[in-house]
């Protein structure tokens, strides 16, 4: 017998046998076999629901977004992000992101309609070094600012302002156009 672990055979067998119990895991499916069932999943408790919104809202809300997209237009330039979403209730807010290719000037331009304030923060990817100031918007205007992006992701993200109050049909949006 040997001194590291039993016979040659001995090991061989053994090995045999992981080898056999890893390939039994396996499955070889050509395409005259039908994808297998997905299990249904089921909990304890009612999945959340979300309010819906009325009609008197969503006609609301279609008409933000029509003044939002007239504000965003005086955007010039090459559109390197365009976001844009409800700005309360519970559906409220929106995040986006996009490469950056080429590192220069930006201009950001951000708006909201339908509220008196929002917040929209834009970040770059923390390797580039780059801190970018959130945006607070005051919804009678149009922010519009150059900022410096580098080579990499640019996100935004639209700040909750009040998850859990009424839907109103306020909506904010954001453009980053690039010369």
């Amino acid at each position: 017998m040997s001194g590291h672990g039993g016979t040659g055979r001995g090991r061989c067998t053994a090995a045999l046998l992981v080898v056999g119990a890893l390939l039994a895991g396996c499955s070889y499916d050509d395409a005259s076999d039908p994808p297998p069932a997905a299990a249904p999943v089921y909990s304890g408790r009612p999945a959340p629901s979300v309010p819906t919104k009325g009609q008197e809202i969503l006609d609301t809300e279609a008409g933000n977004y029509t003044e939002l997209e007239e504000r965003l237009a005086v955007a010039a330039g090459s559109v390197l992000l365009d976001e844009s979403g409800p700005a309360d209730g519970p559906g409220v807010g929106f995040s986006k992101t996009a490469t950056v290719k080429t590192a220069g000037a930006y201009t950001v331009t951000a708006s909201c309609v339908g509220i008196h304030d929002a917040q929209i923060s834009i970040f770059q990817d923390p390797g580039t070094g780059v801190e970018l100031p959130a945006l607070n918007l005051d919804c009678a205007g149009v922010l519009s600012q150059v900022v410096e992006l580098r080579p990499g992701y640019v996100g935004v993200q639209l700040m909750r302002h009040d998850p859990t109050g009424p839907w109103t049909g306020a909506v904010a949006g954001i453009r980053i156009t690039v010369d």
